[in-house]
């Protein structure tokens, strides 16, 4: 299934503010357990859905910022990396709740930090239904509370605010307006492959091993095939068997290479083939069987180029940085799925391998799943391999990569990486449908 890509919105605030109920306002169903328990909300909730103005969106209800303690400590993190990955912070607050306080270092920390990271921020001031007469007792309006909450807001002016009883399902609309308000407009990401023409069939080289999973295809794989029928491109599928094409023996190799060259061979009539996209283990076999005048890249590739909002010129770059390593420099390799590692694994086997030969003594790291490491953890690493990023959000990439670029660590791809190991002339040639230019620049 192609990814879908999505609004991040998250919901951040205080302890017990109505982040929660925020939440199930907007899904319109008990997404989140709402409680007056301190820290009902132990983990960041996530919750995907369509709002007709809105779009495909995904809704993260976070942890109050505000617990203390060490497991308060950790949900903080949680919930500031949440934050690096939204495109909308709807800063929950509760007049009532800060002005009783008398502080407003929450409210401060997720303005500063969306400002900080360039992420839309918009308020919700909740107003409960006893919040006018508690004030009243002390001698405050809501108007009161509510000002003062304003003053810890960055450029508070041109913050967008909400006042709002969450818990009344009449909210609703008043809160999605807010949102659309606090939109940014943002780019939208790549065509998948955009160098195409209408003619010419491409050919997706798969594969398959212990570690392919049974009954689909992997998500880039998966990709490619709907956005070329969607672009009426003809599409070829071709499996190759990659241990007899690497085999020693060379009626086996030969044979194996034979087999690829009929397949293709079969597309010569019409307007040919305009491109071969192949898994990047096997672009070693790749690039000796596919004819010179036919275009070559890789899925791994083509995910992070759209991953990235098109900033593949970053990965091509880092590349420069395998040839600077030394023995005993650390490698951080970062795959974004989840799933166990076999023994023909790219990220735990095959890549550290070629690093081993090419560079003996250089540390590999692994850094797997949704967790990524923070600048101060990352600066220990000459550079960073990632995969294509097909199972995470063009928002996690752009955090990933804004963390490198703050721990002043090059990154580079999966399928980069391979074709540069295969040499410079191969990386140029899976560089070409992209830049127009063999020379990768």
């Amino acid at each position: 299934m192609a990814r879908i890509d999505r609004l991040v919105i998250g919901i951040f605030g205080r302890i017990n503010a109505g982040k929660s109920t925020l939440m199930n306002l907007l899904t319109q169903q008990e997404t989140s357990i709402v409680d007056p328990t301190p820290g009902t909300t132990a983990d960041i909730k996530s919750a995907v859905m369509e709002i007709h103005s809105l779009g495909p969106v995904r809704l993260l209800d976070t942890a109050g910022l505000d617990e203390g303690g060490i497991l308060g400590e950790k949900k903080r993190g949680k919930g500031f990396a949440a934050l690096e990955q939204c495109d909308i912070a709807l800063l929950v607050v509760d007049p009532v709740q800060a002005l009783l306080s008398g502080s407003l270092e929450v409210e401060e920390s997720v303005g500063n930090f969306a400002r900080m990271h360039g992420k839309a921020l918009a308020v919700v001031f909740n107003e409960r239904l006893d919040s006018r007469a508690i004030l009243s007792e002390r001698g405050a309006t809501f108007s009161d509370a509510v000002e003062y909450c304003r003053t810890a807001l960055p450029d508070r002016a041109a913050v967008p605010s909400l006042t709002a009883d969450l818990s009344d399902p009449s909210s609703l609309h008043p809160v999605v307006a807010l949102i659309e308000k606090a939109k940014p407009s943002g780019d939208a990401p790549p065509p998948l492959l955009p160098f195409l023409k209408p003619r010419g069939a491409v050919i997706l080289t798969i594969p398959m091993d212990e570690e392919t999973p049974s009954g689909r295809l992997l998500r880039p794989q998966e990709t490619a095939m709907e956005h070329l029928l969607r672009m009426m491109i003809p599409v070829g599928l071709y499996r190759p068997d990659l241990r007899l094409g690497r085999s020693s023996s060379e009626s086996l190799s030969s044979g194996e290479r034979k087999k690829f060259e009929a397949f293709l061979s079969a597309f010569s009539g019409g307007s040919g083939v305009q491109l071969v996209l192949t898994d990047s283990q096997a672009i070693d076999l790749m690039n000796d069987w596919v004819p010179a005048d036919i275009p070559l890249t890789t899925f791994s590739i083509m995910m992070i180029n759209q991953t990235s909002g098109g900033d593949l010129a970053l990965f091509a770059e880092g590349t420069k940085a395998l040839s600077r390593l030394r023995a005993g420099d650390r490698v951080l390799i970062a795959e974004a799925c989840n799933h166990d590692r076999m023994s023909e694994d790219i990220g735990t086997v095959k890549i550290p391998a070629k690093l081993e030969a090419a560079v003996p003594g250089v540390v590999v790291d692994h850094a797997f799943g949704r967790e990524f490491p923070d600048p101060a953890a990352l600066s220990r690493y000459s550079v960073a391999v990632h995969c294509g990023g097909c199972m995470i959000s063009r928002q996690a990439a752009a955090s990933r990569v804004r963390r490198l670029a703050e721990a002043g660590v090059p990154v580079t791809n999966y399928g980069l990486a391979l074709s540069w190991f295969e040499g410079p002339e191969v990386l140029e040639r899976v560089l070409e449908p992209w830049t127009g230019r063999r020379d990768g620049s």
